[in-house]
Parts: C-alpha cells; sequence; structure tokens
C-alpha cells in the first residue's frame, strides 16, 4: 500500500476510499496484505488523473510552486499568517513572493492595499527579492531606493529567501520601520520564514488532497 501511495501521489485514507468505493481493485494475501495490480493502479490513475505510471508523476508536488487553481488558498493562508508577525515587528506591511514556473511572484500580503498587490503580482519581482533569492541570505533594503514596493514608499525593510527542505520556495519581505531592522528582528524574519514554508507547503497538499477527492466522488456518482 506505501509503494501505491507513492506511485500515485495518494494519501493511505485515498486509496483506502476509493477502495471502498470500487474504484480500485485489491488482492489479499494470506496474512491480510493488500497488494495492488499494477495495470490496476494505471487503470485508476487514467481515469481519476490521480497521476501517471511515469516515475516522475509520481514525486509529491513542489509546495512553494504555486498554480492558479491552489493561489487563492494559499493567499488566504499568507495573508492571517503574516499579521502577526508585521505587528510583532512593528512594521506597516509584509508579503511573500512564491515560485511560479521558476521565477517569483507576488503571492500575498497584509498591509498593502489591493491596488498594489495587483500591480505587485503583475510587475516583475523587485531588486530585494532577486537579490535575497539568490544570495540565500538576509537583504536590508531602503524602500526609497529601490522604489518598493512602490515610487513613494519610505522607510526601511528586509527581504528573506525562504526554503522547504533545502528547495527555494521564494522571498519573505516586510518593511515601514524608520531605521533599519536590527540583526535580532532580521532573525525573527527568517525564522517565520521557516513557518512559512511548512503552512505553504501543508496548504498545498490540502487543495490536492481535495482535488483528487472530488475527482473520486465524481466517479462514484
Amino acid at each position: 500500500m506505501s509503494e501505491a501511495s507513492r506511485v500515485l501521489g495518494l494519501s493511505r485514507t485515498t486509496l483506502l476510499a476509493a477502495e471502498e468505493a470500487g474504484l480500485l481493485a485489491v488482492q489479499r494475501t494470506p496474512g491480510g496484505h493488500r497488494r495492488y495490480d499494477p495495470a490496476e493502479l494505471r487503470r485508476f490513475a487514467e481515469r481519476t488523473g490521480a497521476g501517471t505510471w511515469e516515475p516522475a508523476a509520481s514525486d509529491p508536488p513542489d509546495p512553494g510552486s504555486c498554480t492558479d487553481a491552489d493561489a487563492p488558498a494559499i493567499a488566504a493562508t499568507v495573508r492571517s499568517a503574516l499579521r502577526p508577525l508585521a505587528h510583532a515587528l512593528e512594521t506597516e506591511s509584509a508579503g511573500l513572493y512564491l515560485l511560479a514556473s521558476g521565477e517569483p511572484r507576488f503571492t500575498a500580503g497584509f498591509g498593502i492595499p489591493r491596488w498594489l498587490a495587483e500591480r505587485l503580482a503583475a510587475a516583475p519581482p523587485p531588486p530585494p527579492v532577486t537579490e535575497a533569492l539568490g544570495a540565500r541570505r538576509a537583504c536590508p533594503f531602503d524602500a526609497a531606493e529601490t522604489g518598493f514596493p512602490e515610487a513613494r514608499s519610505t522607510g526601511h525593510g528586509v527581504a528573506v529567501a525562504v526554503h522547504r527542505d533545502g528547495a527555494p520556495l521564494g522571498a519573505l519581505f516586510v518593511l515601514g520601520r524608520r531605521d533599519p531592522l536590527a540583526a535580532a528582528e532580521i532573525h525573527v524574519v527568517e525564522a517565520f520564514g521557516d513557518v512559512l514554508a511548512m503552512l505553504v507547503a501543508d496548504e498545498r497538499r490540502i487543495v490536492e488532497l481535495e482535488r483528487r477527492l472530488e475527482a473520486i466522488a465524481a466517479l462514484a456518482r
């Protein structure tokens, strides 16, 4: 069962639900262990879109690569998470860029008006974000000098690279202090980036699981 879960990219719970619904045939050994025919797994994958029989497709989805389907759910989670960070550091705003097709794209923010969020989402990533991703370290910046997040911005901020299991996911930034952030405050932002990476990964897995369960439910009707 663990091998079938890995190949299809599905959880054990989902496989059991598919078996109970009659969508996936399974054989039992004398000891009661489940055995799956590879041809049956291939047919199930083709019917539900759960996966393909290619090894590369069995890998779990990249938790940091944002898609049009999962972006709204991730954005809502990110906005809620950024609020306490901005309040704790007494900054005006905070935001997250996630990698999409290899490029950082503005995903969500706190303290950023809707018109500016739409502009950031449509614009190329700003220098503080690309620098943080390239250097894989915290990059303090002057808002007036960089024109980020917009040309009239003032104050100081910092952008930090966000990673998950060693893989880059994007960059987190906070902005709005009159003076540059202290080293201890930058460490807080970096630590929060690790928490945010876990939240994004979990939210994306939930979205993917819900999508697959809907596909299974549709076949069972």
